[in-house]
């Protein structure tokens, strides 16, 4: 005789489906617990990339404008909203569904300072150029050379005069990140950050 599972029938495996992942992040003293999506990028706990970018950004001022970019469920951007309540923080993402769990979580823990948009890139954003203060992201590693390149121009056309960009990638993406924004944003003085075991954060900011 085979032993049931809690899946075994339609109504079990709808219940289950139904119950969306919570991931609880803590930062600065503060503590969020944010409803994910089944499929979408870290979706039950957080990921190592996105901890490290976290510690790294608790040891900034609040800043007035942030954008995060390519923000899943709200993990960088609703962190630093909750954080940083005097601050404007926006969210864009190209997935439907990140984009539905952001706005899930913006309402659920009410952060009037905190909004999302459905985009590819910056550009469903009015407004944007030159508009942030601080850009950050999470880089997706199998996105494709091209498709970085246009990620970090977003962030250079966003950000203001001397504005920040941070971000974290995995370590195989390193030098071709420094290598790019050194281009892109007219600077040999790439910050490496802080390096982990499979992540590295890097900052640059955006000169006259």
């Amino acid at each position: 005789m085979v032993e049931s599972t809690p899946l075994d029938s339609l109504h079990s495996l709808r219940t289950h489906l139904a119950r969306q992942p919570v991931v609880t992040i803590e930062l600065g003293g503060r503590r969020i617990e944010l409803v994910s999506r089944h499929g979408l990028f870290s979706a039950r706990a957080l990921d190592e990339g996105t901890a490290l970018l976290l510690r790294e950004l608790e040891s900034l001022p609040p800043l007035s404008r942030v954008l995060d970019l390519g923000c899943g469920y709200g993990a960088i951007g609703l962190t630093l909203a909750t954080c940083w309540p005097s601050s404007r923080i926006d969210l864009v993402d190209t997935d439907i569904r990140a984009v539905d769990a952001a706005a899930e979580n913006i309402a659920r823990h009410r952060l009037s300072n905190a909004s999302v948009t459905l985009s590819d890139g910056v550009r469903g954003l009015r407004h944007f150029s030159g508009a942030y203060d601080l850009v950050v992201s999470n880089l997706p590693a199998q996105a494709g050379n091209d498709a970085l390149d246009q990620l970090l121009l977003d962030t250079h056309d966003a950000l203001s005069s001397g504005g920040l960009l941070v971000v974290v990638a995995v370590n195989g993406l390193r030098r071709y990140l420094q290598r790019r924004l050194g281009i892109i944003f007219g600077t040999q003085q790439v910050g490496k950050v802080h390096q982990g075991r499979r992540h590295t954060v890097l900052e640059v900011v955006k000169s006259d």
